[in-house]
């Protein structure tokens, strides 16, 4: 073959995705060509033909024409791909006498040896050289590689090359000197710079001697090391390195005015950096790059008052009216800075924004710039006599000033407020459902969250005819047809919005729109002037690709705008996260903040899903609900979330695609059906853990709120547990703390209820607890005392648990009336009968039984157990002990008064044996003095003796 071509090598930049290169040339075997990769950092590295990550494979070895080398792994983006032919310089054609001529394997021989010279060429072009026109003696040198090792190559007397000794100085002005170890503040010697101490990065000032090494004068040079005089602690860098060694060096800052000495310059400085050590006599290059002047401050020229009195502060001064910057409300500045020109038309201009804001102050201490103070102005300025008064808001500040201190101030004025969006009304306090008359708007309620229609007049304040755009409101096919803002014109703060939701109905000079409260600030006054715009919702779109934004990732926790395009979380673990801050614009630049904000629309208690995925690595993920109200701050937004799942975490700057996924409106509630026929009875179902809330085990025992849906108790054992800490929200995010705190509602002096606490999954792990006093809201969360009654099993940190309260019945109070229902009653103590008697009706008896051989005690008398015969009479022992006894004798009566006093006949009496007993005798009978007792009728009488 014939070899016309002299491309040797062929170079390509990585990009991370191709893997196939061409090479243009020819090569006779697959190891006459070498594949190298060269990194961004110049590291260059030869590749090997193979399967592994790091090798290659190749075809279209003996093609004239070349072939492709494919890469096992893309070359990644900034790296170089070089593939150039590299023939083994070897020769193998072996020519036999007498045989015929090879001419093809002659060939193919004087191939290999132009393609080994076009090798060679390509290394010589890369190479130095002498031009064609001019000669060199020796291109060699003979110094060894210790010897030139940290010297650089030059060229000698003769022209040819060689090593160099010493260097030239490295940047900046220079001179040759002679290094002294002497540390004394004094003239080193001619030719000679030595240092205020031994070890040079403890050095802080450098004594060099007026001549350099060749004994010129060079003090004019030296003492201008400090003639930059407005940087005043950075003067310039000076460097001093070995002249025979590339290695020593060391880099100071002068920070001073240098000192003229005699036949010697004294040179403060500062130690930056260096290498190596230098030997007393050593030659070393003094090198100076002077540092650039302080540039001017911008803004008036100003010197401080340290007074706060409301007055002008003088002649070219400024004073605030509170030493403490942070309380200061008011800055004092007089007609004229301290340079006398006037500045009172200019500042009485930096309250002329139409914006709250007008402008922001800045003021510096000119000779130390990290003194300062920063200020917003929100007001007009005050021109009084002399000086102007200018109302602020301070911002920020660093340090104070003192009397006297220059100070720089500056100021930047915003622009004014732009135009007011939409149609221009007047605000109508009314709410009946009528014309709200001339360019006016009204709502139908007060209370703007509880709006739902909205009258809004056929014209506005400019006469403009508005029906025909205002009955557009409504036309889209979504269900949220549009927003419309409501914003006063004259305070941006005060605001209502709204969601268009219904037709639009067109009345007698007037449309009524059917609306949803969205979000509002403050109340309109009547006439307030409005800006009434509107945002008309795009229609019902067919199925397509599911949308995401593009943010990037920052790691702070802060509530605070992450950033133009970023997004941040509020916590580091992501399953305690709570919140997402959200710029109001995406990675692109595009301001997403009226979509994000609609993403709390739902009407239901979960608004949507949020799915966030790294897009270089989609297993790194985090997925939340949205379950709350989001909040428009000052350039971002904050959304209400809780933590569903998530895989790894996201790095600082990761490239997020953030994906939102609504969630349906609560649906209306549907009519009652008929009552179906009874089913047959089903299976037993399994034991269920929850009757009322859904919460999260927490094994904390700390009297605090342990995290949104927790639950926890004071002991680690559970029977040892006196106080439940239950947090105001449960898993679902509802606010629970209501409910709670209800439970020591009942009066009852044993216990308010009882606390059933259940694993869920695990019917047999529970505890129950009765509540036994008065529960105490905590920030957050609601403490209630409570009693251990029984547990079962254990619970783990994280547990998933039902918490089911029930509540006791109130004590009982009043007297009861009878105890018919009780078949048993039973006296828990001793009976007290008030004053009353125990009565019978109907005639019936009372009986009173006792059991056994148990006794009926009454006022300490104990009666037999069992009736005694007819005409036996009680009898008492003398020890509270009674019996029945037989009279031994007739009956008597006793007639009249006679015996009132038992045994003693007070008067004249007459008795009979006529049997009507009213009493019996026994013992002595007295009869009074001059009294006569007279017994009359047959029979006999027996006085029984005791």
């Amino acid at each position: 073959m014939t070899i016309s071509s002299t491309t040797t090598k062929n170079s390509y930049s990585g990009n991370d995705s191709t893997t196939a290169f061409a090479y243009t040339f020819y090569i006779p075997t697959s190891s006459d060509i070498q594949v190298i990769e060269r990194s961004s950092a110049g590291v260059e590295t030869v590749k090997a033909e193979g399967t592994g990550s790091a090798n290659y494979s190749i075809s279209g070895v003996g093609d004239s024409s070349g072939g492709t080398v494919t890469m096992v792994t893309a070359p990644a983006d900034g790296t170089t791909l070089v593939l150039r032919r590299s023939t083994t310089q070897t020769q193998s054609t072996d020519y036999v006498a007498n045989d015929p001529f090879p001419a093809e394997t002659h060939e193919d021989a004087l191939d290999k040896l132009t393609i080994i010279a076009q090798d060679l060429q390509e290394q010589t072009n890369r190479s130095f050289k002498v031009s064609r026109t001019n000669t060199i003696t020796s291109p060699e040198f003979t110094t060894s590689a210790t010897n030139r090792a940290n010297k650089a190559v030059g060229f000698d007397s003769s022209g040819d090359l060689t090593v160099l000794s010493d260097f030239n100085p490295a940047g900046g002005d220079s001179a040759l000197f002679q290094y002294s170890t002497t540390t004394t503040d004094a003239d080193p010697g001619g030719g000679y710079i030595r240092f205020d101490n031994a070890t040079l990065s403890s050095a802080t000032n450098v004594y060099v001697d007026d001549l350099e090494y060749n004994e010129t004068d060079v003090s004019a040079w030296v003492q201008s090391f400090d003639d930059v005089s407005g940087n005043a602690t950075n003067r310039g860098r000076l460097r001093v390195h070995k002249a025979t060694d590339l290695g020593v060096w060391n880099v100071y800052r002068v920070n001073g005015a240098v000192t003229d000495a005699s036949g010697y310059t004294k040179i403060p400085l500062t130690y930056i950096d260096g290498a190596g050590s230098l030997a007393d006599d050593d030659k070393v290059f003094l090198s100076f790059t002077p540092s650039g002047e302080d540039g001017a401050i911008p803004g008036y020229r100003y010197t401080f008052d340290t007074s706060t009195t409301d007055a002008d502060p003088g002649a070219g001064d400024i004073r605030f009216n509170n030493g403490t910057y942070a309380s200061a409300t008011a800055i004092y500045i007089d007609d004229a800075d301290a340079d006398g020109g006037s500045t009172a038309a200019d500042v009485q201009t930096w309250g002329d924004s139409t914006e709250t804001i007008k402008g922001y102050l800045h003021i510096t201490d000119m000779n130390d710039i990290t003194t300062y103070a920063r200020f917003k102005v929100t007001a007009a300025v005050t021109d009084a006599s002399g000086y102007n008064k200018i109302t602020v808001v301070h911002l920020a500040s660093n340090n104070t000033f003192s009397a006297s201190d220059e100070l720089s101030v500056h100021f930047t004025r915003c622009g004014d407020a732009g135009a007011s969006p939409g149609y221009f009304y007047k605000f109508d306090t009314g709410t009946s459902a009528v014309d709200p008359g001339a360019g006016e708007i009204a709502f139908n309620n007060g209370t703007y969250a509880s709006a739902t229609a909205i009258y809004i007049d056929d014209v506005d304040q400019n006469s403009v005819n508005t029906v025909t755009d205002v009955l557009t409101w409504d036309d889209s096919t979504s269900t949220i047809k549009g927003y419309l803002h409501i914003t006063d014109i004259n305070d941006s703060s005060t605001y209502a919005r709204f969601s268009i939701t219904g037709s639009s109905t067109d009345g007698s000079g007037f449309n009524t729109l059917v609306v949803t409260h969205i979000a509002s600030n403050n109340t309109f006054s009547a006439a307030d002037s409005l800006s009434v715009h509107f945002t008309r919702q795009g229609d019902k779109g067919t199925k397509g690709a599911i949308p995401s934004y593009n943010y990037n990732f920052d790691t702070s926790t802060t509530d605070a705008d992450p950033g133009s395009g970023d997004i941040r979380f509020n916590n580091g673990t992501y399953a305690s996260v709570t919140e997402i801050y959200i710029d109001d614009a995406e990675a692109n630049g595009v301001d997403v903040s009226t979509d994000v904000l609609t993403w709390d629309d739902s009407t239901s208690t979960i608004k949507g899903y949020l799915h966030i995925v790294d897009t270089d690595d989609a297993t790194t993920f985090a997925r939340f609900s949205i379950t709350g109200s989001s909040t428009d701050g000052s350039g971002y937004n904050t959304l209400s979330v809780t933590h569903l799942s998530s895989n790894n975490t996201f790095s600082a700057a990761d490239s997020l695609s953030v994906h939102f996924s609504p969630y349906g409106l609560k649906g209306d509630t549907g009519s009652t059906g008929s009552t179906g026929s009874t089913g047959s009875t089903g299976s037993t179902g399994a034991s269920g853990t929850n009757s009322q809330l859904s919460m999260t085990w927490d094994n904390a025992t700390a009297d605090s709120d342990n995290g949104a849906g927790k639950i926890a108790w004071n002991h680690a054992t559970i029977a040892s547990a006196t106080v439940l800490y239950v947090d105001d929200a449960d898993d679902a995010s509802a606010d629970i703390s209501a409910f709670v705190q209800s439970w020591d509602d009942v009066s009852n002096t044993i216990a308010k209820g009882y606390v059933t606490v259940t694993k869920e999954g695990t019917a047999s792990t529970y505890a129950v607890f009765k509540v036994n006093g008065s529960v105490t809201d905590a920030s957050g969360y609601t403490k209630v005392p409570v009693a251990h009654v029984v547990s079962s099993g254990s619970f783990s940190d994280g547990d998933g648990v039902g918490v089911h309260f029930t509540q006791s019945g109130a004590d009982g109070s009043g007297d009861m009336s009878d105890v018919v229902d009780d078949t048993t009653p039973q006296l828990g103590g001793t009976l007290d009968v008030n004053g009353n008697d125990i009565v019978s009706t109907s005639n019936g008896d009372i009986t009173i039984t006792p059991n056994g051989s148990g006794d009926v005690i009454i006022d300490g008398l104990k009666y037999p157990q069992t009736d005694g015969s007819i005409g036996q009479f009680l009898k008492t022992n003398g020890s509270a002990q009674l019996s029945f006894e037989t009279i031994e004798g007739g009956d008597i009566s006793t007639e009249g008064s006679a015996f009132a006093n038992y045994n003693q006949i007070t008067d004249n009496a007459t008795t009979t044996t006529v049997s009507t007993k009213n009493m019996f005798l026994m013992g002595d009978i007295t009869v009074a003095d001059t009294k006569t007792w007279t017994i009359a009728g047959n029979g006999t009488l027996k006085i029984l003796v005791a």
